[in-house]
């Protein structure tokens, strides 16, 4: 008997020893929140080597560049991210929906590193508005879909579908919205009432365009739940959490619309996520709202809030600066443009990346200056 007991004892201890190493080699999901100054672009790299980007940033000629770092365009920056993850190829490249400061890179980055799958919502229908000049035909939906189009010319091409669920090595995705339709029936981990609807009486009306339209993403890797909607809308959303949240707990938010309020940012749809982590894409001049921030930063469950940007118009919102990749510039640089609507002084482009491991570690890095912090998630 004692043998026995000895024997089992010594295959514990091996199973332990030989588990100890796997467990230490385990790599994790990258997310690489990119700097594309007031435009969007988020690059993912499973450990398998999977690749998908979530929107191509500006086309040339806009975004604040060229800049000190080298970058012409946006998609310099997406390229050398990619370069630097020793990524080769990208599997999938989402494009949430055809404004300009997401959508625009596509015709540049083409050319700089191969693309196997597009994924979109489909035509554009937002019609061209009456009198635009011929020099912003580009920057509106209607100038960029043909030229989306003519990118993505004889690639394979996804039209996303709420409820649709793509695999990419061990990240999956589900689309929750696309072309301003939500899914119907609650996802694994929602359906439960959202009391915080009291009072947002408010569903889809006659203003649909391309932010309603923005495909919206719920990734799974292991035991984390990571949000990336682009822009959609304050009423898809809505949709989507009342009066029963059909998302259930997300533990990376990678913040709407740039941290804009009131056209995103639903507080009834982010309490209902109730985040652990969040990341804001936002601009210096763009996004970083102080109501959606406080939306954001009121809830319980908020562990760390990381951004792109200090905000040039709301320093004082800015909280630890170890969590701002880009810092405000000199006053004098920011008053030289201050009548000009989105345009910014040239920086950096710091970027920041999290590290998801299955378990539920979450582990964020300001590119700027190495600063790093760990987060335990909760279900």
């Amino acid at each position: 008997m004692k043998s026995s007991v000895k024997r089992f004892r010594h295959a514990l201890i091996g199973a332990v020893l030989l588990a100890a190493p796997a467990a230490a080699q385990e790599k994790p999901l990258k997310i690489v929140v990119l700097d594309v100054e007031g435009g969007a672009a988020t690059l993912f790299l499973t450990p398998e080597g999977q690749s998908l980007l979530i929107d191509t940033g500006w086309p040339a000629g806009s975004g604040q560049m060229p800049s000190p770092d080298g970058s012409k365009e946006s998609a310099d920056r997406i390229a050398a991210a990619a370069k630097k993850l020793g990524i080769k190829k990208l599997d999938y490249v989402l494009v949430t929906h055809y404004h300009d400061d997401h959508s625009g890179g596509t015709s540049s980055l083409v050319k700089k590193i191969p693309v196997g799958t597009f994924i979109d919502h489909g035509a554009n229908q937002d019609a061209l508005r009456p009198g635009t000049p011929p020099e912003r035909v580009i920057n509106m939906p209607a100038g960029q879909y043909p030229l989306y189009l003519e990118a993505i010319k004889g690639s394979k091409r996804i039209i996303a579908k709420p409820g649709d669920v793509i695999r990419i090595g061990s990240l999956t995705n589900t689309i929750v919205a696309s072309d301003g339709v939500a899914i119907e029936k609650p996802l694994p981990g929602g359906g439960a009432v959202n009391l915080n609807c009291t009072g947002l009486s408010i569903g889809i009306d006659d203003n649909v365009n391309e932010n309603t339209r923005s495909v919206a993403s719920l990734l799974r890797y292991g035991n984390v739940t990571i949000a990336q909607f682009g822009d959609l809308s304050w009423d898809m959303e809505y949709v989507l959490a009342c009066p029963i949240d059909k998302l259930g707990k997300v533990n990376l938010l990678l913040v709407t619309q740039h941290g804009s309020a009131k056209v995103s940012n639903n507080p009834a749809h982010v309490a209902a996520m109730m985040p652990d982590v969040a990341i804001m894409g936002n601009g210096g001049k763009k996004g970083g709202d102080p109501e959606a921030i406080k939306i954001v930063t009121g809830q319980e469950s908020l562990q760390g809030f990381w951004r792109l940007h200090e905000s040039y118009k709301f320093p004082e919102l800015s909280g630890d600066k170890n969590l701002i990749a880009n810092l405000n510039p000199p006053q004098a640089e920011i008053d030289a443009v201050a009548s000009k609507p989105w345009e910014a002084p040239p920086d950096m482009g710091h970027a920041i990346m999290a590290e998801v491991w299955k378990s539920g570690r979450i582990t964020v890095t300001n590119m700027r200056n190495g600063f790093s912090r760990t987060y335990q998630v909760t279900r």
